[in-house]
Formats: structure tokens, C-alpha cells, sequence
């Protein structure tokens, strides 16, 4: 089934290209660990919660057999998750430009976006949702910022600017180039494991000048070991809204690549497969890197 190009992502096909990053045949899981009670961008996100529904104690109808079963409840954007394009929009004035008294729209092509409002209803958003995005099988590229500052983690709401990645490229010999999902380490998951206020209350993470950057290199998707890819504060979402709504390129957050840092991995191909939520704003994912 051939399914059609949604923002910047590149139709799936695996191609004897991506074969050829496969060289070990490691695979790197780059998910998170849910947990009752993680971290959550703020209130109105319902973090995870988990409750038994059956239970092997309980009368069964597969008698000898028992079976057990649970609901989950919390947000989408919570955990490791991919944004859909419909997530973020950007309140445009009559000539395009950004404007707190304009109308909120949403990415629909290059120099191209629609009204938010004309595309939601009761059961969710009905423009490039997240049933709308096809799987991701495409190269896959590391910039391990943390090593190349030399720390543990990034400093507290630290701006990673377009110098920190050209001198991360230079340090690992990567090149970005068409087509590539950019994975950017900040030494932050370690945050989100302690269950640190900082890691969603100070930041670390991309400023819009590196996006910027990026998106000139090629980059078709980016993701980060926090809990936005950019850095906050600013709350205004300037790169959010540059590569979601202007660039129509998706964000993948909330990722573990420590142990994919740890074995000097900085190119593998990279297999993401978003859940078919229909009207929903994004999915939860276990992306894996594969060496």
C-alpha cells in the first residue's frame, strides 16, 4: 500500500540506502519507560495512570484459563511521543505573519496553511491528524550536544544555537542531508527519570536559529531527549511553530538516547510507527534505532 508524503516525511520505502546503514544489526529501543505520575508539560496534560480491569483472581469465561487486562489513562503528549502536524498552529495575520490578534492556522503545504478552526470537530482534528501519518523508515543521524559541551546534561534552559551544531557535526563527522531524522541529545533524560521539575520547567533544547539550520540541511524530522525539542523558557513555541506550521516537519520528544550516545551510534536507520489515533494530535511511540 503506497501511502502519500505527509509534511516533509518521506514516503516509507525501505530502499537499499537505508540497508546500507545497517551495519551491526544493534537495535536501540529510544522510548521511555511510563511511569504513574511522570512528568507532564504542565496541568492540563494527564500524566500516566494505570488501573486494573481484570484481573486473573477474577470469574473467568476461559475457565481453566484466566485472563488479566488494565486501563491506561493520560495525554498524548506524554511519554516518548510524536507531534502530528495538527498539534501546534500559529495565530497568522491577513499577510501571514505571526500576529497574537490573528487567527490560529495550521501547516497545509509550503508557503500554504489553513484556518484551525475549519477542522476540528467533536471527534477530533480532521487535518494531518496522526491516523493521516504514514510509518518512518528513514536515515537517522545523533547529535550528541552534551558530549560536545563536555557535561552530563545542558545547562537549565540552555539555547542550543546553530554553532553548537555545526561544531556536534564536526566532533562526530556527521552530515545531515536530505531526508534524515535529526535525534538531538541534551543529557536530559536522566531528568525525566528523577522525576526533576527542571526537565519541564528549564528546558534545555533547540533555539530557532539551530532549527533554522537544520531545516536548511535537510532534515525531514527532528527529536529530543526533552520534553519540547526547543528550549523554554520563551513558552511562545517559535520552533514548534517554524518547523510544524511553516516547514511541516514533526517533532519526536520525551526520547532515551543515552545508550545509543554510550556506543558512539551517530547514524542508523531509524523505524517509527505512529498509532492510527484517528483525530488525534500525535501518538505515542517506541522508535528504534537500528546500527
Amino acid at each position: 500500500m503506497v501511502v502519500s508524503a505527509y509534511g516533509k516525511l518521506p514516503v516509507a520505502r525501505l530502499t537499499p540506502a537505508l540497508m546500507k546503514l545497517v551495519k551491526t544489526g544493534e537495535v536501540y529501543s529510544l522510548g521511555v519507560d511510563f511511569q504513574e505520575g511522570m512528568l507532564t508539560p504542565g496541568a492540563a496534560m494527564k500524566s500516566y495512570s494505570i488501573a486494573p480491569h481484570l484481573r486473573h483472581s477474577d470469574p473467568s469465561a476461559i475457565d481453566p484459563g484466566s485472563a488479566a487486562a488494565e486501563v491506561i489513562r493520560m495525554s498524548i503528549h506524554v511519554g516518548t511521543h510524536i507531534d502530528a502536524l495538527c498539534h501546534i498552529a500559529e495565530k497568522q495575520n491577513a499577510t501571514g505573519d505571526a500576529d497574537s490578534a490573528g487567527e490560529p492556522r495550521l501547516y497545509a503545504g509550503d508557503g500554504k496553511t489553513v484556518a484551525a478552526r475549519d477542522h476540528v470537530t467533536s471527534a477530533g482534528q480532521t487535518h494531518l491528524s496522526i491516523e493521516q501519518m504514514p510509518p518512518i523508515v528513514t536515515r537517522g543521524v545523533l547529535l550528541d550536544v552534551a558530549a560536545y559541551k563536555d557535561v552530563e546534561t545542558l545547562p537549565p534552559a540552555y539555547g542550543i544555537g546553530a554553532d553548537d551544531i555545526r561544531g556536534t557535526m564536526a566532533r562526530q563527522g556527521s552530515q545531515i542531508g536530505a531526508d534524515t531524522a535529526v535525534l538531538v541529545r541534551t543529557g536530559s533524560y536522566r531528568l525525566l527519570r528523577e522525576g526533576d521539575p527542571i526537565y519541564r520547567d528549564a528546558q534545555t533544547g533547540l533555539n530557532l536559529e539551530a532549527a533554522q539550520f537544520l531545516a536548511s540541511q535537510g532534515m525531514t524530522l527532528v527529536g529530543a531527549d526533552n520534553m519540547a525539542v526547543e528550549a523554554m523558557p520563551p513558552m511562545d513555541h517559535s520552533v514548534h511553530r517554524f518547523l510544524l506550521v511553516n516547514k511541516g516537519i514533526t517533532h519526536v520528544e520525551n526520547l532515551n538516547l543515552d545508550e545509543l550516545a554510550a556506543a558512539g551510534c551517530y547514524e542508523f536507520l531509524l523505524i517509527i510507527a505512529p498509532l492510527k489515533l484517528t483525530g488525534a494530535t500525535g501518538s505515542w511511540v517506541n522508535p528504534l534505532a537500528i546500527a
